[in-house]
């Protein structure tokens, strides 16, 4: 018989290779931004047509290419980036495969113009479907410019993957935006057609950048966040606790300036935001995580979208904690105003908490004495004159609509849900109460026989120590089965098969990524507060308005409560103001008191 295995044409194997590297025109446009941010640009200048179907142009003011260097870059593997294996722990740049410029040309009608700095001359080069139609020697040019027509014109079935050129135009001015974020210091222009032209000035810091690109609209939404510890720098902006959209469309990831896709970095961010945004809604932000090289792998795709980290685990903690770190700052009033009054203090300190219990003492009984120790209301803190007399923050108006309490800051009038606010402040003196029971699961009457699938059992082998963590006590009877003989003590199931089984679930979707026991207490206690919380139409006296404010802003987290519901808003004066017609020069102010 005749010989079946062949090798591929290098045509063949180009245009495989531009299948990972070139999926639509936003592929195009973000490699070429990455090559002229390489070079060392200043000012970037973008131009397409057609959502870049037809016709895609980069052009940069960087360090340029030698003729020798600019046809050698159009050979697979070539780089002036990447020497040995060893780089990859000092890796700095975007590129460094050598695969994109020979891919893209593999797909397009590509023209390359380019020269280097002090160079007398520059050369311009022309590729038809990877086939080199012209070489041509001229002169100056600055820097590089890269042009592509009729993407995927030998590639007819490609071409019939490709969307809308509105939807395409989409991808590419996320490719911008995402451009534009890393490198503030960059000037950038972009004239799409259709699609109209704009730009952002070089020189700006992150923070201008982030509004610029993003809209004015960010900037009252966002805090700013800036962190280090353990290896990890993290810095940026994120939504302020309640903010939130209903897509992830508005969530930008960086690691050493580089957009990037990891499970661990968007999990640290929604883990942080549990208990202070509503189900179904994803924080805003703009996070740049700075590491040595040699923690992380970017070699993950030819895209080099994907990166993954030496400690996942550890960096994700650390997101979490940071951001919760930041979030737990963000108070309605400045920190000095609330420690000067004595309002930081308002919640129990941790060595009051409830006595150890037993790990017998049945989950609905710890929580009804967990309720118990901790009245609503301190009547004797009301009755103390002199802390009467100190002078609030705000002062309280009143109660309307038997649910409502409104108050008057310096700012304006705040409208404060008496029951949102009332979870939050049972919520967080019932999970530090909680935290500090030395035991944390109780001992089932009968245990429970699970028979698992081939895959869980696998993963419960090797995570028994996590569950023994979370209160749960498990072990192996047969081959496949094993006895559940303890829950965690914050279960308030009558199925705990059921609850077993989703933890393991969870386990298995999400690649054993760590949660502790304190994600499964909050979910919940959440639930508890909500039914013991005073409901909407329970009156209030004005004593008891005022008490369960003072405890609402000493909260860790005042704003939400722990489903993610606001618990406040704010009307500004200007907006008062505004409403009445007295911000013109012909009215009066508020406080100004012209008349």
């Amino acid at each position: 018989m005749g010989r079946k295995i062949h090798i591929l044409t290098e045509e063949v194997v180009n245009q495989i290779a531009a299948g990972e590297v070139v999926e639509r025109p936003a592929s195009i446009l973000k490699e070429l931004l990455e090559n002229a941010i390489d070079a060392g640009a200043t000012q970037i200048d973008v131009e397409t047509r057609s959502g870049g179907i037809s016709w895609i142009k980069v052009k940069d003011d960087g360090c340029g290419m030698s003729k020798e260097d600019a046809l050698l870059c159009l050979e697979r593997h070539a780089t002036s980036k990447l020497f040995s294996m060893d780089d990859f722990s000092r890796l700095s740049t975007y590129g460094f495969r050598g695969e994109a410029i020979p891919a893209i040309a593999s797909v397009t009608k590509l023209i390359l113009a380019t020269q280097e700095r002090d160079c007398p001359e520059g050369v311009i080069i022309e590729v038809h479907g990877g086939t080199i139609i012209r070489v041509e020697e001229t002169a100056g040019l600055v820097g590089t410019s890269v042009s592509t027509s009729s993407l995927f014109y030998n590639l007819p079935p490609r071409l019939k993957f490709l969307k809308s050129p509105r939807t395409e135009l989409l991808h590419l001015q996320r490719q911008l935006i995402f451009a534009a974020l890393s490198h503030p210091e960059i000037g950038f222009r972009y004239n799409h057609s259709p699609g109209g032209k704009g730009g952002w000035e070089k020189g700006e810091d992150l923070r201008q950048r982030i509004i610029s690109v993003l809209g004015e609209e960010w900037e009252k939404e966002l805090c700013w966040i800036e962190r280090e510890d353990e290896g990890f720098r993290i810095y940026g902006a994120v939504s302020k606790p309640g903010v939130g959209r209903p897509s992830k469309e508005d969530m930008f990831f960086f690691v050493n300036k580089r957009p990037v896709e990891s499970k661990s970095f968007y999990l640290g961010v929604i883990d942080a935001y549990r208990n202070s945004l509503m189900k179904g809604l994803y924080p805003l932000c703009v996070l740049f995580v700075e590491v040595h090289p040699g923690e992380i792998d970017v070699n993950v795709h030819p895209t080099k979208k994907e990166v993954r980290f030496k400690r996942e685990y550890a960096f994700r903690d650390f997101v979490h904690k940071a951001i919760l770190g930041e979030l737990s700052s963000y108070k309605p009033f400045s920190s000095a105003l609330m420690e000067e009054k004595g309002y930081d203090r308002m919640l129990p300190d941790s060595s009051k908490a409830v006595a150890q219990k037993s790990s017998c003492i049945s989950v609905e009984a710890q929580m009804e004495e967990l309720f118990d120790k901790q009245p609503v209301f301190h009547a004797k803190a009301l009755e103390d004159n002199e802390q009467k007399e100190k002078i609030n923050p705000y002062k309280i108006v009143g109660l309307f609509s038997s649910l409502y309490i409104a108050i008057e800051t310096a700012e304006g009038i705040m409208l404060i849900d008496q029951h949102a606010a009332h979870e939050r402040v049972l919520f967080e003196k019932l999970l530090l109460q909680f935290e500090s029971m030395q035991k944390h699961s109780q001992k089932l009457i009968t245990p429970l026989l699970i028979s698992l699938s081939s895959t869980e059992s696998a993963i419960l082998s090797h995570s028994l120590p996590f569950f023994e963590q979370l209160g749960f006590e498990v072990r192996p009877f047969g081959l496949s089965s094993f006895l559940l003989e303890s829950i965690p003590s914050g279960v308030k199931r009558m199925d705990y098969e059921q609850f077993f089984r989703e933890v393991l679930a969870e386990l298995v979707e999400t690649d054993r990524q760590k949660k502790t026991a304190r994600f499964y207490w909050q979910r919940d206690i959440a639930l508890a507060v909500c039914r013991q919380a005073i409901k909407s139409g329970d009156p209030l006296t004005k004593e008891e308005q005022e008490e369960l404010v003072k405890n609402l802003f000493a909260c860790k987290l005042p704003n939400t409560c722990p489903h993610g519901r606001p618990t406040w808003i704010r009307i500004s004066f200007q907006e008062i103001e505004k409403r009445f017609g007295r911000s013109g020069p012909l009215g009066c102010t508020m406080k100004g008191k012209l008349f």
